[in-house]
């Protein structure tokens, strides 16, 4: 038996991933040379670290409690992974291997922390029966509520998607999609597996492979951002190794802009096209003028990994990072504008409101926040349980009303001017890390890692319906005529109407 460093690495590596620390597992990989490693990685299945763990601790209960004559000691006391075991011994001991009448033996006996934790959080959510977990909780008054629910008590369910699109191309697992926003139906896609991909749904079973490893084909590298122009005639891909290039909508490469190999974490364009921001690991950013490919300038923005970066304009643009703080950047300007601070932990995602008067910030503290650039603190929302992964805001510029996505498992909405959560979406069983509102702002997507893609009505809070996917949803992503693109872990895409099917 040969245990290599390598190997453990890979392994934690993929729990981060699959447990949705996108960033942790950025960082963990950058820091173990993960991607230098020449020999390829095999295809192992999701929650294998935890499996072997499992074993692992299973394999010490049994030699902690076995006698030296082969008798068992049986014992009462939880046998957990970390911390010193103390035994509560009875003083009735069996044979290994002894058939014992099912049911007589000890409930706590092994007491393995991993798998009783799973059953513990499984029995907390008790439901009547599977279909019933698909439902949605509004933070109204009882009376209302109970209104809401009709004569039978019971809450509103959405219906399942009968059929979804499945398309195939990608080899590891997809994080990321988007629609082109000037042809409808275009999408791209990024993963795991060192491509993006161009889809024209009027012909899915073709795609155009954007690959980003040509200096050495058999090098996975992660596609970590890709963002169309507002134009929609420009795409850029980002990868792990720090590659930037620029495509068209047909595929055809126009920019590989120069390659820092440091990874990079997010990219946005401003609003006009021309100028494309890049947030590294390091704690930089870059300016990158498309008209000619050359970085128009460097920030040195934190002290951290930064997380996210969100154009206000065509030259200001915020960006949040690991050092728990906020900034506003203006183009040229190698100071911030404004800073704020307030969050006790990372800052995963910034987001302007649509008419740029408010900026949300959602946080591994388990709040939200919104600001002003001349109010500062505007709202400080808090409710989650877990941490908040990502916030969108409706996309209509009279409202002040944005979602937010937690690892508790729900989806809020909050109502700046209310100052309020105005509903809690409670269908998935595992964290949210993904959400979208239809182009009318009237529905919300959610995907989840409990595989499913809930629909829901922004007006009454309904659930209208959910689709079951055959793996880990990374991303969801609706296009202006009612589609959605949903990126799975199982290396697939899947493409529905919530509205047709």
């Amino acid at each position: 038996m040969v245990l290599k460093s390598d190997d453990v690495n890979y392994l934690v590596y993929r729990y981060l991933r699959e447990s949705g620390f996108l960033h942790a597992s950025y960082i963990f990989q950058f820091e173990s040379q993960l991607h230098k490693n020449e020999q390829e990685q095999p295809n192992v299945e999701p929650g294998s670290l935890i499996r072997v763990l499992q074993k692992g601790l299973q394999y010490m209960d049994v030699e902690t409690h076995l006698n030296e004559d082969g008798t068992a000691r049986l014992c009462t006391a939880p046998f957990s992974l970390v911390g010193k075991h103390v035994c509560s011994v009875h003083t009735e001991t069996r044979k290994l291997g002894d058939k014992t009448p099912r049911g007589t033996e000890p409930s706590t006996h092994g007491g393995h922390t991993l798998v009783h934790d799973a059953k513990e959080k499984r029995v907390a959510r008790p439901v009547e029966n599977e279909d019933e977990s698909e439902h949605m909780d509004v933070d109204v008054p009882d009376a209302e509520r109970d209104a809401n629910r009709g004569d039978s008590g019971k809450r509103r369910r959405g219906r399942m998607v009968e059929a979804a699109q499945m398309l195939h191309g990608h080899t590891a697992p997809v994080f990321l999609c988007a629609w082109c926003p000037g042809q409808p139906s275009v999408l791209a896609t990024g993963a795991g597996d060192g491509t993006a991909r161009i889809w024209d749904m009027a012909h899915p079973t073709d795609s155009t492979v954007l690959r980003h490893d040509a200096t050495d084909a058999t090098t996975r590298v992660d596609i970590t951002s890709i963002a169309w122009n507002e134009q929609g005639t420009l795409l850029a891909t980002a990868s792990f190794n720090g590659q930037l290039r620029v495509w068209t909508t047909l595929g055809e490469q126009r920019q590989v802009l120069r390659q820092r190999r440091v990874p990079i974490i997010a990219l946005r364009w401003n609003r006009k096209g021309t100028l494309l921001a890049t947030a590294y690991l390091d704690g930089s950013i870059a300016l990158w003028d498309t008209s000619n490919g050359q970085q128009r300038h460097e920030f040195r923005a934190h002290s951290g990994c930064v997380l996210d970066v969100d154009w206000l304009d065509n030259t200001t643009f915020a960006s949040s990072g690991s050092d728990k703080v906020i900034r506003v950047w203006r183009d040229f300007d190698p100071q911030p504008i404004k800073t704020f601070s307030g969050h006790k932990s990372d800052i995963n995602c910034v987001k302007w409101h649509p008419g740029g008067k408010y900026l949300a910030s959602a946080s591994d503290d388990g709040s939200v926040k919104v600001w002003s650039m001349t109010e500062s603190l505007v709202c400080d929302f808090v409710g989650h349980a877990q941490q908040v992964f990502l916030v969108k805001w409706l996309p209509r510029s009279d409202k002040a009303i944005l979602a937010s996505a937690s690892f508790d498992g729900t989806v809020r909405v909050w109502d700046v001017h209310a100052n309020s959560c105005t509903g809690v979406f409670d269908a998935h069983t595992k964290p949210v890390d993904c959400l979208a509102f239809s182009s009318d702002g009237r529905h919300l997507a959610t995907g989840s890692f409990d595989r499913k893609v809930c629909v829901w009505s922004i007006k009454d809070g309904s659930l209208l319906k959910s689709f079951t996917a055959d793996d880990v949803v990374h991303d969801v992503q609706w296009a202006p005529k009612g589609r959605i693109a949903v990126a799975l872990a199982s290396s697939h895409v899947a493409v529905f109407d919530p509205l047709l099917s």
